[in-house]
């Protein structure tokens, strides 16, 4: 290795190191805060040091509070419900209309594509009052249906869908109604095992959307019990008294764990699907 490669080499691991923990050391904090006491937190603010990332005196009371007071494991499982239901909602209309556009030869297909596109042009600040609206004439305000039923269709899953479905070639589907297929079972049998990884791209982005969403969930809910992780979060803090920055680090970081776990499982699926949007075989 000449000098010069073995410069870059160093430089690019320097940069490298210096991005990652420009990303990193603000969630490392968080996630440290969470096992001090109020008064250790603030007092290892400045300087910083070793202490200011890595607790001297860790305790998980911060974390018990959570679960204990502030209601915090029932509002995991509230998230998790929406998440799971969204996902399992939006993998099944978007498959379908998908599958419709890319495989159903009609007038109008790129029309109906392009009108289902507009809608990324809509802010989701315009869309609160007639949803709430719509939620509330099917009496569906504060509960988690409600919470995730509006998004179901969701364009962005159409529009990766049917990227992928348009990849498949078409030859696969006539060999299947040669041999006497109808539409259900090329959609099953044929091309839903074809399209995994955009599926699989698809659950994971659907699954984070739902899962951080706070404004939809805040508007339409009302009730503590309903409450999902965000809002529970949010609402630890009591009006009138000044925030436990433990007991809020905590939330914070109890509510990051699941994504991150099921962003390590599901990783090589969502960079490959995410590339299969913008690249054309």
């Amino acid at each position: 290795m000449t000098r010069l490669k073995l410069l870059q080499w160093i430089g690019g691991g320097v940069v490298l190191v210096a991005i990652i923990a420009f990303f990193l050391m603000p969630y490392v904090w968080i996630v440290a805060s969470s096992f001090k006491q109020q008064s250790a937190i603030f007092a290892d603010m400045r300087p910083l040091s070793w202490r200011t990332f890595i607790p001297s005196q860790p305790t998980v009371e911060n974390i018990v509070n959570l679960f204990r007071l502030r209601g915090v494991g029932r509002a995991l499982v509230n998230s998790a419900v929406v998440s799971i239901c969204q996902v399992a909602g939006t993998l099944v209309l978007c498959t379908l209309a998908a599958y419709g556009l890319t495989r159903i030869r009609f007038r109008g297909a790129n029309i109906v594509f392009a009108l289902v596109l507009m809608t990324f042009l809509l802010p989701l600040e315009s869309l609160m009052v007639p949803l709430y609206i719509t939620v509330s004439g099917l009496r569906l305000q504060d509960t988690l249906v409600g919470v995730f039923i509006p998004w179901v269709a969701s364009p962005f899953g159409l529009f990766l869908l049917r990227g992928a479905f348009e990849e498949l070639p078409r030859e696969l589907d006539e060999a299947a109604r040669i041999d006497g297929a109808g539409h259900f079972r090329i959609f099953w049998s044929i091309v839903l095992p074809n399209v995994r990884t955009a599926l699989a791209t698809l659950s994971l982005v659907t699954f984070l959307f739902s899962w951080n969403a706070f404004l939809w969930p805040l508007v339409v809910l009302s009730s503590p019990r309903n409450a999902v992780i965000q809002i529970a979060v949010a609402q630890s803090v009591a009006p009138g008294q000044l925030p436990n920055w433990g007991e809020t680090f905590a939330g914070v970081t109890v509510a990051t764990v699941p994504l991150i776990i099921l962003f390590l499982f599901l990783q090589r699926f969502f960079v490959r699907g995410i590339a299969m949007t913008g690249v054309k075989g």
